[in-house]
């Protein structure tokens, strides 16, 4: 029986990628937030807002692929909070925590890929583990 492959097993759901690049050893893919809907939702208050202040493009790496690492250049949205009564002003559109945590740098499920690396070896040999330089030593 073979297997089906999907390219979309390779993407983190709730992103959609627009370019893929590949430098030496890395896989680099420019995406975006693949939200159905135009708003954001404020943080403080929880109200919806259309209002799009502004884009910025961060750095998340997310599970290797083949051998290589993977970087998505992630352009993820700022709004303006429309309630006058808010004390939050301008607040960058959220990601479920399975998909990105705030602020974070990582992916969910390379968070828990690394998170069951350090329970299960401990400390130093996960992160000999986990490292492209040991796999070359071998």
């Amino acid at each position: 029986m073979p297997i089906e492959f999907r390219l979309s097993r390779l993407i983190p759901s709730g992103f959609a990628v627009g370019t893929v690049s590949e430098n030496p050893g890395v896989v680099v893919l420019e995406a975006k937030s693949a939200g159905i809907g135009i708003s954001g939702l404020c943080p403080r208050c929880a109200t919806a807002s259309r209002k799009i202040h502004s884009r910025y493009i961060g750095t998340v790496w997310d599970l290797p692929c083949a051998g290589q690492k993977v970087v998505l250049h992630l352009t993820a949205r700022r709004f303006f909070c429309t309630v006058e009564s808010c004390r939050q002003r301008i607040f960058a559109e959220r990601f479920t925590a399975s998909i990105l945590s705030p602020r974070g740098r990582r992916t969910g499920r390379l968070d828990c890929l690394a998170h069951h690396l350090g329970l299960a070896l401990g400390g130093r040999p996960a992160a000999n583990f986990a490292s492209a330089d040991a796999a070359t030593k071998q």
